[in-house]
């Protein structure tokens, strides 16, 4: 099989009534599929190393932009909450015709990502959750714009955020406020709402661990404190510790990401199915 670069494309979608323009990239592959969806205030970007790593060439690999964030349009007057990106990812997958794919989603992705397993478990083949929310403690970001009014968070809050996230020493870090110097402040804003409220109240640890399809769990070794890890560790769960990683984990460390990703994807596919 020969290299072949990622195509950025764009896909009109419809949620929540409102029509959406998504750019995504599609890398071709023999084998199965893996769709990874982002976290808050990220984008595809954050999956784009990954299709120049020998251990996922055999893979066709997916990662769209969530309205608001990267390429994607947004709608300001309208404001879309996480239940509509669920919406927005099964049409997006819908107009793929994707089918028995592996589902990893980072950070709010991670949320998105279970809510969709949850909703379509024939879909998928397995769910990598990559730090993403599963307790109140995973609101490092968003919950710092709900207690503000929009004014207030887009003059004021989310420069802080910014400002914060500069001496952050690490290349996720880093890699992270350049790609959030894309995102649009109201979607990022729309987002934490529900963000928040799901993790708070959605008793989503256990709805992950009651999941009837393959899991892992990939968490930076700098985030050891997380408090539910021995719970995933007791689990059926997969769970890995990236090294010398952080939040962004996949910037921090992309080559053990990325063999963790496949050494999980190459354990849910038959052989010959990834040649």
């Amino acid at each position: 099989m020969t290299n072949q670069s990622p195509q950025i494309l764009k896909m009109s979608a419809i949620t929540a009534g409102r029509s959406y323009t998504v750019s995504y990239f599609d890398r071709p592959g023999s084998g199965p599929t893996i769709l990874y969806i982002h976290g808050l205030g990220c984008s595809k970007a954050d999956f784009i190393d990954m299709t120049f790593v020998p251990e996922l060439k055999p893979f066709r690999l997916i990662s769209a932009d969530n309205p608001g964030c990267g390429d994607s349009s947004y709608d300001e007057k309208h404001p879309l909450n996480i239940d509509g990106v669920v919406e927005l990812v099964e049409k997006f997958v819908e107009q793929l015709k994707l089918t028995r794919f592996l589902l990893v989603g980072g950070s709010m992705g991670g949320l998105v990502a279970l809510l969709y397993a949850e909703q379509n478990p024939d879909k998928i083949a397995g769910f990598v959750n990559v730090e993403g929310n599963l307790a109140p403690e995973d609101c490092m970001f968003s919950r710092n714009a709900i207690p503000h009014s929009y004014s207030h968070f887009e003059s004021i809050v989310f420069p802080q955020i910014k400002k914060a996230l500069s001496p952050k020493e690490g290349r996720g870090f880093t890699k992270h406020l350049e790609v959030l110097g894309q995102a649009n402040p109201r979607a990022y804003y729309d987002y934490s709402f529900q963000t928040v409220e799901y993790s708070d109240h959605g008793n989503l640890l256990q709805r992950f661990l009651s999941l009837q399809v393959p899991k892992c769990f990939l968490y930076g070794s700098e985030n050891r404190h997380l408090s539910y890890l021995q719970r995933l560790l007791a689990s059926e769960c997969t769970v890995v510790e990236i090294p010398n990683a952080n939040h962004f984990l996949f910037y921090d460390q992309p080559n053990h990401y990325a063999a963790a990703l496949a050494s999980f994807a190459g354990n849910l596919f038959p052989p010959r199915e990834t040649p």
